[in-house]
Parts: structure tokens; C-alpha cells; sequence
């Protein structure tokens, strides 16, 4: 399968979040950890831009501290860097991506349970730590939902991958 190599994802979870809100034409790129998102920036898209989605449950990797500047801060949950030099963007999702869906879910009063999704952050890791995370219905649906609504993060995710689509050698700060 070939992949729309710009956009990386650190893990199932976030690989699927992207895959649900904005469908693309060819798989994303999953990356299995921070460290490897930034490895494949530095080594594979070294001339090239790309666009990046880690969490931010471990500590911030020094090379984003180093290398990168904050674009926009959306809020606690959600912020978006750019490389320095290169045309290199990383989206940090505030603690694990389950934390992020639990928060959205809450500010957009959604219960989880109607998406047969268990609604405590332990058991929503123990259904999306699974491989096949990849391919479960119910998060699909649950992400769909978020996504439409307008004060969820998700909602934002989406229009910032689709401005990196629309122009990834030059993202229209102004528009995030």
C-alpha cells in the first residue's frame, strides 16, 4: 500500500484519529513512538515537508525543544510546531490520545458509552493499545463526532492537516 508519507503518526490511536477525521487517499504513516516520528523527519523527509501527530504522555523528546518553535498553543490539549529551518510541522496532542478523545468527549458532552466505548481512561487504553484499534467501529464513530463538533479539538486536528494538504511547503499561520 502507499502511503501519504507527509503525515506521521506515533501510534494506533493517533494513526487512527487522522485516518477518521480526514480520510486520506493513501494510508498514513505509523511511526510506533515520539523518537521515531522525529527520526523519519530528520532521515527520510529531510528535503521534504511533513507533517507529524505525537502525544505528549512522556517527556517532550529535547529535539522539539531544540529544533522547533510553537506555532499556536489551541489550548491545553492541542498545539502545533514547525521545524525551524525546514517545512517540518509537529501537532503535540496533550498527554495520550485517549486523554485527548476523554476531554473532547466531556467539552462536547458526548458519552462514550453510546459509542459502546468504556468512559474511564484506563479501560478506553486497554480497547485502543490493541492492533486492531485500527479497525474498530465504535472509535471511528466516536472520532466522527467529535470532529463535527466545533468546540472539539478534533474539529481543529482536522483543519490543520488540511492545511498542511493544501499547502505543506508554506502553512498559512494566520489560518491556524
Amino acid at each position: 500500500m502507499k502511503m501519504e508519507s507527509d503525515i506521521l503518526t506515533e501510534c494506533n490511536v493517533d494513526t487512527l484519529i487522522a485516518k477518521t477525521i480526514l480520510y486520506p487517499k493513501k494510508d498514513y504513516m505509523h511511526k510506533k513512538g515520539c523518537n521515531n516520528v522525529l527520526k523519519a523527519m530528520r532521515e527520510e523527509f529531510a528535503n521534504q515537508a511533513a507533517f507529524g501527530i505525537i502525544d505528549d504522555d512522556k517527556s517532550v523528546p529535547q529535539v522539539i525543544q531544540e529544533d522547533f518553535s510553537l506555532l499556536k498553543k489551541h489550548n491545553e490539549q492541542l498545539s502545533i510546531y514547525k521545524h525551524k529551518n525546514k517545512p517540518h510541522y509537529i501537532v503535540k496532542l496533550s498527554k495520550a490520545a485517549e486523554d485527548f478523545t476523554l476531554k473532547n468527549a466531556e467539552k462536547c458532552h458526548i458519552a462514550l458509552s453510546d459509542y459502546n466505548l468504556p468512559s474511564d481512561l484506563e479501560g478506553l487504553k486497554n480497547r485502543t493499545k490493541k492492533s486492531v484499534s485500527l479497525l474498530d467501529a465504535d472509535l471511528k464513530r466516536l472520532f466522527l463526532a467529535l470532529k463535527q463538533d466545533e468546540n472539539s479539538d478534533f474539529h481543529k486536528l482536522t483543519q490543520w492537516i488540511e492545511l498542511f494538504k493544501a499547502n505543506p511547503y508554506n502553512i498559512d499561520i494566520e489560518q491556524l
